[in-house]
């Protein structure tokens, strides 16, 4: 595998799959963290704040990594129209709204999380050095997400009726859009990235190793994502990785553009 050093060597169109691609893993991420900040002080227990607060720690700075990587390709799709245009953000369509309760959270560390976490594994095995020398600490980092989201889904899923339903509820909301993100068969964006070897894995092996990285979190477990899932691709979005354009609300926009930071005259 020859080793990429420097994105010239990519040419225009791998460049434009890869800063879409970062775009759609950084601000997924930033939106993962935001998620999991609401829930600092809204956790079914002490410790569950604490672990809602490091994870959203971890989330934000990863993102900020992401997009260390992504200010170096002269094809970033990000303009000064993010702070005013929805569409130009990439984060997926699960995150559009706020986790209306603790069982949102968990789901979305095991399924979304674990999603982006996969993504970056394979990122770690390619070949672009500017991405892979900045990943293993962020790796690292997702080991604990994994052993929360694990822990959690065996404790809900062992609870009562209504949050076994609930666990449903949420999982069969999230899981079609966590598959939607690897794509269609062809033109999905993520084989572009395999072919010149900056992801290690093809957009269908990059699914099935998502899949196995989930399955066994509900082993055992009267609850599971679906298996016969048929999506529709009309309206699917390759830069975006989703249907359709984020919906989030204003109060999260401003938060994630820094709109009111821009009020006082301070941040990015």
């Amino acid at each position: 595998m020859t080793l990429i050093s420097n994105p010239e060597d990519l040419g225009a169109d791998e460049r434009q799959s890869l800063a879409n691609w970062l775009t759609a893993m950084s601000d997924t991420k930033h939106l993962l963290g935001l998620r999991y900040a609401e829930w600092c002080t809204g956790g079914p227990e002490l410790e569950a704040n604490i672990a809602a607060s490091a994870m959203a720690q971890f989330e934000l700075g990863h993102a900020r990594v992401l997009r260390g990587v992504l200010s170096d390709l002269p094809e970033d799709p990000r303009g000064a129209s993010r702070a005013t245009d929805r569409s130009t953000w990439f984060s997926i369509g699960a995150l559009d709204r706020p986790f209306s309760g603790w069982v949102d959270l968990v789901i979305g560390n095991a399924l979304v999380d674990t999603l982006l976490t996969v993504n970056l594994g394979s990122a770690l095995a390619g070949n672009y050095h500017p991405l892979t020398q900045r990943l293993r600490k962020v790796l690292a980092e997702e080991e604990y997400h994994s052993v929360h989201a694990d822990a959690w889904v065996k404790r809900l899923a062992s609870g009562p009726g209504e949050t076994v339903e609930r666990l449903n509820q949420v999982i069969n909301n999230v899981w079609p859009q966590c598959i939607a993100w690897f794509g269609p068969n062809s033109g999905n964006g993520l084989d572009e990235l395999h072919d010149v070897g900056v992801l290690a894995d093809s957009a269908a092996d990059l699914r099935n190793r998502y899949i196995e990285t989930v399955s066994p979190m509900f082993e055992g477990a009267s609850i599971r994502p679906m298996s016969d899932l048929e999506i529709d691709w009309d309206g699917w979005n390759k830069a975006g990785r989703r249907h359709g354009v984020p919906v989030f609300e204003d109060d999260c926009f401003a938060m994630i553009t820094g709109a009111n930071n821009r009020t006082l005259g301070v941040g990015d």
